[in-house]
């Protein structure tokens, strides 16, 4: 099953909704999927949690255009702006929401259903483009097949297999119809190297050194993060 981050459901929804090419409470559907109703506590000027609807136009009164995904992990905390005690709560947490334009405000997801606001340093509004994007996945992943079938590791089980054929049973969900093609096509082709990785990850495939099995670790790594990039760049780039 080919899923995507909380985060990535607000930034995508959430824009659309920002954007007027829907309405919140089909915004605020799609984000919570099957999940409780979702809460976003800590929002500047509310004393208590408030539903996603409400979110996101108390987001737009304070002059939030847009949302950017972030999904950092240890190591690699970039598109976060700071500070330091936030970007902390956003790597554990492995993803979060940065507003564009307005109050710079980070929403991370907690409990299931359960988000906290936090004020954080403004970032850039800059993410790369969906076209600058495709061009590094195509090259990352051209680059990370040959290293591993120099290794002799790029034997995937029929699951892994499957995903990297495009035939897994379950398709990546859609991006709101208001987002180009592309940007539908990359966020399936990056969740499904995301998916493939993760799967490589449980096995030593035929690395039989320790030298081996460290560059196939690395080459995974790069493989991972041109994924998560990818789905950054898909969901973040919202038409205008």
């Amino acid at each position: 099953m080919l899923e995507l981050p909380r985060s990535a459901r607000l930034v995508a929804w959430g824009n659309a909704a920002l954007s007027g090419a829907t309405s919140l409470d089909e915004a605020t559907d799609r984000i919570t999927a099957d999940d409780p109703a979702h809460r976003v506590s800590g929002l500047p000027g509310e004393t208590s949690p408030v539903g996603i609807s409400l979110a996101l136009g108390r987001l737009r009164g304070h002059g939030a255009v847009a949302l950017r995904l972030v999904l950092p992990v240890p190591g690699d905390p970039t598109g976060l702006p700071g500070p330091p005690a936030v970007n902390a709560i956003a790597v554990e947490a492995a993803e979060a929401a940065i507003t564009v334009g307005g109050r710079s405000l980070a929403l991370v997801p907690g409990g299931r259903g359960t988000w906290q606001a936090y004020d954080v340093a403004p970032a850039s509004s800059s993410v790369p483009t969906v076209a600058e994007v495709e061009r590094m996945l195509a090259e990352e992943l051209r680059e990370c097949a040959e290293e591993l079938a120099r290794l002799d590791v790029a034997k995937w089980g029929p699951e892994a297999a499957s995903l990297l054929a495009g035939r897994a049973r379950s398709s990546a969900p859609a991006l709101p119809q208001s987002y180009p093609p592309r940007a539908h096509a990359l966020l399936t082709q990056a969740l499904r190297i995301g998916a493939v990785a993760a799967l490589a990850r449980r096995s030593e495939g035929a690395a039989v050194s320790a030298s081996e099995m460290g560059q196939r670790s690395v080459v995974l790594d790069r493989l991972a993060t041109a994924s998560r990039r990818a789905v950054e760049a898909a969901c973040s780039n919202a038409p205008v």
